[in-house]
């Protein structure tokens, strides 16, 4: 069963509901090794209601413990999925690698062909095209970063800065990501990527680099598949 779904069931069908009480109490878990960034990433997600608004928040101490700031009916279920993890410990890749390319489109006045080494990332670039109209594109950078489980990673050079910071988990790949070109186009994000799925970051109007004036860059992601071409 997947983590999500697990706590999704949990907060919706747990033996309190909600109105026993709604209110707010901070607790902090003991979970097993390894397991403190995923579960702090699927229960924060979970415990927002739409995008506005959260019934409670969860992260991390400094000592690698969880904390967890909910209401008592919903600490009791977190502490269920505590128990239910630590007796059922998942087992993640140690060492978790992304797919980067640094996109340079300029609009173009018909269809263009794809640029050379972009077959990987072609449906990316065809949804670029609807959503904006025909683009020359240009491969400005294209790389591979690995990390460890829920560890910092990070590469620098040809004007290009990448840290990344990933934890695996059974409802995909969770991760922080920092990219910085040229010192003048900088992103900042958290995301999950999912296997066979490519995700266009963001896009930012060029600035400084090789690329002329009033181009855009796209910065596309995907997951590595394993090393015997299995998926995670």
């Amino acid at each position: 069963m997947r983590l999500k779904l697990l706590l999704l069931l949990l907060l919706v069908f747990g033996c309190h509901p909600v109105s026993d009480d709604t209110t707010l109490e901070l607790r902090t878990y003991d979970v097993p090794k390894g397991t403190v960034r995923a579960l702090s990433y699927s229960l924060q997600n979970t415990l927002y209601v739409n995008d506005q608004k959260a019934v409670g928040r969860a992260t991390v101490t400094p000592n690698g413990r969880l904390v967890v700031l909910a209401p008592r009916n919903i600490q009791a279920n977190v502490q269920q999925l505590v128990d239910e993890v630590a007796q059922h410990p998942p087992t993640y890749e140690n060492t978790i690698e992304l797919h980067y390319w640094v996109i340079i489109g300029k609009p173009a006045a018909s269809p263009q062909p794809p640029p050379a080494g972009a077959a990987e990332i072609q449906p990316a670039l065809d949804e670029i095209v609807r959503a904006q109209g025909p683009q020359e594109f240009t491969i400005g950078h294209q790389f591979r970063l690995a990390s460890l489980h829920d560890e910092k990673s990070a590469m620098e050079g040809d004007g290009l800065k990448v840290i990344q910071t990933a934890v695996q988990t059974n409802d995909g790949i969770y991760a922080r990501i920092l990219i910085d070109y040229h010192q003048h186009n900088k992103l900042e994000t958290q995301m999950r990527l999912l296997p066979d799925k490519l995700v266009v970051l963001g896009s930012n109007v060029q600035k400084g680099g090789d690329a002329p004036d009033g181009t855009t860059l796209y910065y596309v992601v995907r997951v590595a598949p394993l090393v015997d071409g299995t998926k995670r």
